[in-house]
């Protein structure tokens, strides 16, 4: 079954996490034993779907959420989950953590008065130490999240890229597109097209990343066209924006759901003549669609 593509933040936090979970455990200090296991982490009796599930020992589970900012019942809705994931496995230990990349704060739901304390363990990127992070690739994109002036996480984001292009091929593209999505949270946007620019990164560079998904066939197919419609005569520009705007299309439905007016947005984008890698960029920064255009100052 295909999986839709869910929240920008969530799908590169995935990511990253998944294909280094040992790593990913040891640097929230959960410790592993024997090996850790990806588990299913839909609910669909209440509709819930955690960010990420791992058996971590015989009787131990770690449950973690990412957010670019917490939302006021952010606390309550992980009892929710608890419940579930403690339904599911009897017996089971659980930890939870909520690791927020932006700015914000996770309101507790403590209760000390009552007796009730929820154990709910928080991290904030902001106050992470950017070295640790550097010293791991599956963990250095987030490394631009951390503490520090504007250029202080320019340079992080500059050598998380260094780090990443000594990777093997096969695991690039994936690292690169987390990191420059996850800078997108703390980095303006000229920074970053700059330091893309300065690399000589395209959109084909990092469109691996989208192969897991609905909409990724058709960004591959369109990164193989465009040598063909760019640098040709009006007529093959006109069929560009076309082909532009069926992507779009795509892009925003799988950053929004099928709502109305998507394609007259993707056909405004296609005609503006912009950047395609800051059109995307706004698209999966954006938390509706009406924030696209303002994104992008149009």
């Amino acid at each position: 079954m295909t999986r839709r593509p869910g929240p920008i933040y969530d799908r590169v936090m995935r990511a990253l996490a998944e294909p280094g979970i040992k790593g990913f455990c040891d640097w929230i200090g959960v410790p592993v034993e024997d090996g850790a296991e990806v588990l299913p982490a839909s609910f669909p009796a209440e509709t819930l779907t955690a960010d990420l599930l791992v058996r971590v020992g015989a009787e131990r589970m770690l449950h973690v959420e990412y957010m670019r900012s917490p939302s006021p019942d952010l606390a309550v809705r992980m009892l929710g989950y608890r419940y579930q994931i403690m339904r599911r496995h009897p017996g089971a230990r659980l930890t939870q953590v909520a690791i927020v990349l932006g700015e914000g704060e996770v309101r507790s739901a403590d209760d000390v008065h009552n007796g009730f304390r929820q154990g709910l363990r928080t991290i904030y990127l902001r106050d992470e130490d950017p070295a640790v992070l550097l010293a791991s690739p599956d963990l250095a994109p987030m490394a631009v999240l951390t503490r520090g002036s504007q250029e202080d996480r320019g340079a992080r984001l500059v050598a998380t890229l260094d780090l990443i292009d000594r990777q093997p091929e096969q695991r690039r593209a994936r690292l690169a597109e987390a990191a420059l999505t996850l800078a997108v949270i703390t980095l303006d946007r000229p920074m970053i097209e700059r330091i893309r620019k300065e690399r000589n990164m395209t959109l084909d560079d990092v469109a691996d990343f989208y192969s897991e998904v609905d909409f990724g066939r058709e960004l591959l197919e369109r990164g193989r066209r465009r040598g063909r419609a760019e640098g040709h005569a009006e007529g093959h520009a006109e069929g560009h924006a076309e082909e532009f705007a069926r992507f779009a299309v795509a892009l925003l439905r799988g950053r929004f759901g099928d709502q109305p007016g998507l394609p007259e947005l993707a056909g405004e984008l296609a005609r503006s003549g912009g950047d395609e890698v800051v059109v995307i960029d706004a698209i999966n920064a954006a938390t509706v669609p009406d924030d696209v255009m303002r994104l992008l100052g149009r």
